[in-house]
């Protein structure tokens, strides 16, 4: 590994550098690769143009590839030990990565631990005045399960804290006229003991501000109705629908969003760890044999998770870190983190959205991801009596963050915290995975922001049953259709765009997507699975070589995995073999629907700021007039 010949004053000031190439053993700082662009200059070099500095330099072709893998906070011994540890042809030749790397630390190249502490200092706040969160409003998204709902509010009266709360709203996306009037009903007796009246925002309420908007804002009728038309989604799971309408209700508040069948309780990790994280974290996952178990073995919180979200959720990312008792910041708190999502962040970013684990089922219609757990959380899944066996059709997990984690995409949460003060997207209105496009939308408007997930959870308990899975043959091969990828990686990440022109970028995207043509979109569907079942594949294989000691029958479902899933990348994808696809429909006949979606949830997106203007005014009117009471 050799740095590149070419001339170049930043390469020459480095190599000039005293102790260049002993440097990396004996300086401990932490370092990760900066964020660069890179201009091939055809001559086997590369020129490293840092997106944030004047720094550049020209290095060797292999060199560029190699700090690809540099991204991550350590000290310089240890990317020299990845290296030549990973990469065939620099085994054995630690002292020349370790001069290289001294080289481009030295011309300005590799962000440090301390640099990163001082620009997430409070002081480098941009003198930006310390102004109080928004208040808060709680909302329960609830549909045709009146027991869960009522045992959801007991625990929010046996819990308190109610009155730090402006409003509380229950939004009830209930198909049977029945359970709606049980629900409507436990709202009213609810506020009969709750130190905040609990509004209620069902069926009639929603068509009233459906058909308020569209009085209001004729030239935008398709695209309120997309997101608001209960009519129009009545045969599918409208969860998206449910939470847009949870935006519109708490337009320049801080929203608390819950399922309605947790708890309104707070459980410490089982797995706590001291410090912070920083980067994409999957959560790790513990088993238990029963809900017994599990609450045995686990601590509850001396707060209300209600209050638990409201400590971090709409403040600045240095006010969050000084919030959680990790004050001042330290390189040490940042081994390990990922440079590339810390390279976004300053001081003032702002803290928009906050997640909390899970304790109790998994919500996840099976649970063959058991099988791809890695690190501390395959081994508790192999010492749990019954093993992995027992833990599929048992279904009691933790599932949650070890410590207090800031990242950029917000992902699935029975408990979330939105900070609707600022511009947030809407949600599509059905289907599944109306979360994760939702968190690549709220990153494509606000790229600068952090996400933060606690190091707690709160019980998910459902009222029905739910079975366990039976030990599969092997894993399915990845099929979807993904356009929450397709929004982040069209994502923009230069300063000073501000949300509303974001916004109406994300709004052409769609646009675009209307009218493009069935040949390209296959070509964008098939390049998307072959992107899923690639990381599916390495995830695989990242779990056969880590050398865990897993059972036979474990070990060969991997194996066997493998396998499909390889002879599934041979074949072309096909639309038509995604899940939840129509049956019998044929490709032409699904890109044209996708087209339609695209072209309606497009017309949303361009009338959603004309919406919340519209809706904040509504909805003050009738809190005011006690218009939404039960």
């Amino acid at each position: 590994m050799t740095e590149h010949h070419s001339s170049s004053s930043a390469r020459e000031t480095a190599a000039s550098a005293p102790g260049g190439a002993s440097a990396p053993v004996a300086d401990e700082a932490l370092y990760a690769f900066a964020d660069c662009r890179s201009v091939d200059l055809g001559n086997g070099g590369v020129l490293l143009l840092h997106n944030h500095s004047a720094a550049q330099m020209i290095v060797a072709q292999e060199v560029s590839i190699a700090l690809r893998s540099c991204r991550e906070l350590r000290p310089l011994r240890g990317h020299v030990e990845t290296l030549t540890g990973t990469i065939a042809q620099l085994a054995g030749q630690q002292a020349d990565v370790a001069k290289v790397l001294a080289m481009v630390r030295d011309a300005g190249l590799l962000t440090s631990a301390g640099d990163v502490c001082q620009r997430l200092s409070p002081t480098q706040a941009l003198g930006a005045p310390a102004t109080a969160p928004a208040p808060t409003r709680v909302f329960i998204i609830t549909c045709d399960r009146p027991a869960a709902l009522q045992r959801l509010l007991d625990s929010m009266l046996q819990s308190g804290g109610l009155s730090r709360h402006e409003h509380l709203f229950v939004v009830d996306d209930s198909r049977d006229p029945g359970h709606a009037r049980a629900n409507r009903e436990l709202a009213a007796q609810f506020s009969l003991t709750s130190p905040r009246s609990l509004q209620y925002v069902g069926a009639q309420e929603q068509a009233r501000l459906l058909g308020a908007l569209t009085e209001i804002l004729p030239q935008h009728e398709q695209g309120i109705r997309f997101l608001l038309d209960r009519q129009r989604w009545a045969p599918y799971k409208s969860y998206g629908l449910a939470r847009s309408v949870c935006l519109l209700l708490s337009l320049g508040r801080r929203a608390l969003v819950l399922d309605d069948d947790v708890l309104c309780a707070a459980v410490l990790s089982p797995h706590q760890r001291p410090g912070l994280a920083f980067g994409d974290q999957p959560r790790e996952v513990d088993v238990y044999a029963s809900r017994e178990e599990a609450q045995a073995r686990t601590r509850r919180a001396d707060f209300d998770p209600l209050t638990g979200h409201t400590q971090c959720l709409g403040r600045s990312l240095a006010q969050a870190i000084d919030k959680l008792g990790v004050t001042p910041l330290a390189p040490e708190h940042l081994q390990g983190a990922d440079a590339a999502y810390l390279g976004q962040w300053r001081a003032d970013s702002p803290v928009l959205a906050t997640q909390s684990g899970s304790l109790g089922d998994p919500g996840t219609p099976d649970t063959q991801w058991l099988y791809t757990l890695s690190g501390a959380s395959a081994r508790r899944v192999l010492e749990a009596p019954g093993g992995i066996e027992a833990a599929l059709r048992q279904r009691h997990y933790w599932m949650g963050q070890p410590r207090p984690t800031f990242s950029k995409m917000a992902v699935i949460s029975q408990m979330t915290g939105l900070d609707n003060s600022h511009l947030l997207p809407p949600y599509f209105p059905a289907f599944r995975g109306e979360d994760y496009l939702f968190g690549a939308m709220l990153e494509y408007l606000h790229p600068q922001a952090a996400v933060l997930e606690y190091d707690w959870c709160v019980p998910h308990l459902p009222v029905e049953t739910r079975p366990g899975t039976a030990p599969p043959a092997a894993a399915r091969p990845r099929r979807a259709v993904n356009f929450s990828k397709y929004v982040t990686d069209h994502t923009l990440y230069r300063r000073g765009i501000c949300a509303a022109t974001r916004l109406q970028g994300l709004a052409q995207l769609a646009r675009e997507l209307s009218e493009t043509s069935d040949t390209d979109l296959r070509g964008l569907y098939r390049s998307e699975v072959a992107q899923l079942q690639a990381g599916q594949l390495r995830q695989l294989n990242a779990c056969l070589g880590d050398g865990l000691p897993r059972p036979s029958a474990w070990q060969a479902y991997l194996h066997d995995s493998v396998n499909t899933v390889s002879e599934a990348m041979q074949a072309a994808a096909s639309p038509e073999e995604a899940p939840g696809m129509p049956v019998g429909q044929a490709a032409p006949e699904l890109f044209g629907q996708f087209r339609d979606y695209a072209a309606r949830f497009a017309a949303a997106l361009s009338a959603w700021p004309a919406m919340r203007e519209h809706a904040e005014i509504l909805v003050g009117q009738w809190l005011a007039g006690g218009e939404l009471a039960p």
